[in-house]
């Protein structure tokens, strides 16, 4: 099968998305059922070390670009499945996709953003994105997910049928499966000024993600345990994070690291006390994993997938209960033969999860999105429907201000790689005069050395400015 998988999340830095979109393209190129594999992604995107070397890479700009290779004018030539990894949130226009593919797969991940309109500016915006969203489900042949408490969101949340869903389980990353040396370890707490009493959390506050209640619960234990976050402080509407700590006074105990890398993560992990999971809604949930993988003890929320993921090598507790939470840290801080056999299963219960099997799973539901797709004429997606999903867009012309910066930015790259020829800036630059509809009066000499130089002015800044002004009603 002729199979196009939309990577356009690649270009951006390495978190959950992007990191199973790298694994399961990495996975895919090894699968002998898919003779052809195009992987989309945004023009100037640094392809990661281990791209498959037999996948073909489209450069694209945005919508147009892949409906061009969804549409193709010599039909042997057009992809037989399109995967559409995420759901986009630049352009509403990406429904269309859905539509120009002979057979399409969309990939639900989760519906927390359905399910949470304080997420959102006003109530306008979040009942366009969940109706967005809806429409994606309805249109595609098949619906990909990691877990079965997904399928529960899919049918509760987003509208979509139990039947269409395919299962394919995540695994932990290859370049957090190897351990970093006690050294290494010793090094990052003192850089940081660590004395390993101290538990890891993962992620951005987002009050989802339960840190509240593990707020509550480290206020009742030893005042010289401490938690560390890797991640930062972006809430602030009736649950802010700052307020809470200061309440508890546990602005000393509670430590922000945002972005750090991968053996920074593994070194925080290793030497700490253990990992806190306690949101009350994943998806799936690879942080317990990671965390195992290390021998690193687990308490989590028995929350969605949590407990699916986790099996029983980790001891849950209810979400939300903050006494639960501080009568499992106090197991993990007493230590003994229970800690050690929860390790154990840990370790055990990791090693259960493969790429190459989620690759397996993924294939199946690409065999399954061609059945459907075959029979499109029973479940064919609503082009009015489509058309007025895309129409009724309240902030289209935030959206389309971002997708423009992505576009200008990814051209940015180009002039800047030192790799590029001139021929390859000048294409560049050609494509996007053609999409702005207008000359460009200069085109920017390139050196010698094959560097470009980059603009002067700033698009981010003009695209800001436009974009307060819209805000302002101006």
């Amino acid at each position: 099968m002729h199979v196009l998988f939309d990577a356009r999340l690649l270009h951006r830095p390495l978190s959950g998305l992007e990191r199973v979109q790298r694994n399961v393209v990495r996975e895919l190129g090894r699968r002998p059922e898919i003779t052809r594999l195009e992987v989309a992604v945004m023009a100037g995107t640094s392809l990661p070390h281990d791209f498959p070397k037999q996948a073909d890479v489209l450069e694209v700009h945005g919508t147009e670009d892949l409906l061009g290779a969804l549409l193709r004018a010599d039909p042997s030539e057009r992809p037989d499945l399109y995967h559409l990894s995420w759901f986009p949130d630049r352009s509403p226009r990406d429904l269309w996709l859905l539509v120009a593919a002979k057979a399409a797969v969309v990939e639900v991940h989760d519906a927390i953003l359905n399910r949470h309109p304080e997420y959102y500016p006003n109530r306008t915006a979040w009942a366009w994105y969940d109706g967005f969203v809806r429409q994606l489900v309805a249109s595609a042949d098949r619906l990909l997910v990691h877990s079965e408490s997904v399928i529960e969101e899919v049918v509760d949340d987003l509208g979509g049928a139990r039947e269409r869903c395919d299962v394919a389980p995540l695994a932990v990353d290859p370049n957090l499966l190897n351990s970093v040396s006690a050294d290494r370890v010793e090094a990052f707490q003192r850089r940081h000024g660590l004395d390993g009493r101290y538990f890891v959390a993962l992620g951005k506050d987002y009050p989802h993600k339960g840190h509240a209640t593990l707020w509550d619960a480290l206020a009742r234990l030893p005042r010289e345990i401490h938690v560390v976050v890797a991640g930062d402080r972006v809430w602030h509407d009736g649950r802010d994070t700052e307020a809470h700590l200061r309440r508890l006074r546990l602005t000393e105990r509670v430590r922000w690291l945002p972005g750090l890398t991968d053996d920074e993560v593994k070194a925080l992990l290793q030497g700490s006390l253990g990992l806190v999971y306690p949101s009350f809604e994943e998806g799936f949930g690879l942080p317990p994993l990671e965390a195992m993988l290390r021998r690193v003890p687990v308490v989590a929320a028995r929350a969605m997938s949590i407990p699916e993921v986790c099996g029983d090598a980790a001891w849950l507790f209810e979400p939300g209960d903050a006494s639960a939470l501080e009568a499992r840290m106090r197991q993990v801080l007493a230590g003994g033969p229970e800690v050690q056999a929860l390790l154990a299963r840990g370790v055990a219960r990791a090693a259960e999860f493969s790429w190459a099997t989620c690759a397996e799973r993924v294939v199946e539901c690409y065999r399954n999105a061609l059945r459907a797709g075959a029979q499109r004429r029973d479940r064919c997606p609503d082009p009015m429907a489509v058309l007025d999903t895309i129409a009724h867009c309240p902030y289209r012309d935030i959206q389309e201000l971002a997708a423009w910066r992505e576009r200008c930015l990814s051209t940015e790259n180009v002039l800047a790689d030192v790799t590029a020829s001139r021929e390859d800036v000048l294409r560049q630059l050609h494509a996007l005069q053609t999409a702005a509809g207008a000359p460009l009066t200069e085109v920017p000499p390139v050196p010698e050395n094959g560097a470009a130089r980059r603009p002067r002015w700033s698009i981010a800044r003009r695209i800001r400015k436009i974009r307060d002004g819209l805000r302002r009603g101006r």
